[in-house]
């Protein structure tokens, strides 16, 4: 059994991925949507779909490591630490990319409750998973 702060971390990193899960979803339901395929494409019209795929692949690689990191329990090493915290940035960074590249920071409120609870929940159980200093 872990400590508190070990329980709230691990509790805060399973709800931050449960949150996660609807804007997953939708993007796993668009590599079959033909409403994201652009003619125009200069590398195809199943181009936007591929993309889709590949960051489906990508965040399911990104959540593997944060699972792990988060199951590794209080004797998780600095280094596991890292690789999930750095996971865990990079797949919420990646929701948040958008505002900057379009002006449009989440198609819809639902949207946004999404990647605020789900960017919230992460953020505070990664760093609440952190190992103390004189920890491995």
């Amino acid at each position: 059994m872990g400590t508190v702060r070990e329980n709230v971390g691990t509790a805060l990193t399973a709800a931050g991925l449960v949150a996660a899960a609807p804007s997953v979803w939708q993007t796993v339901t668009h590599i079959t949507d033909d409403t994201y395929r652009a003619p125009e494409a200069r590398h195809g019209a199943g181009h936007v779909q591929y993309h889709m795929a590949r960051e489906v692949l990508i965040t399911a690689g990104a959540m593997g490591a944060v699972v792990a990191g988060a199951v590794a329990g209080p004797r998780r090493e600095r280094a596991t630490w890292r690789g999930m915290a750095a996971a865990g940035g990079g797949f919420t960074a990646a929701m948040w990319s958008g505002g900057p590249v379009t002006g449009v920071w989440a198609p819809n409120r639902r949207a946004l409750a999404t990647h605020v609870a789900s960017t919230a929940g992460l953020a505070a159980g990664v760093l609440l998973l952190r190992p103390k200093r004189n920890d491995r």
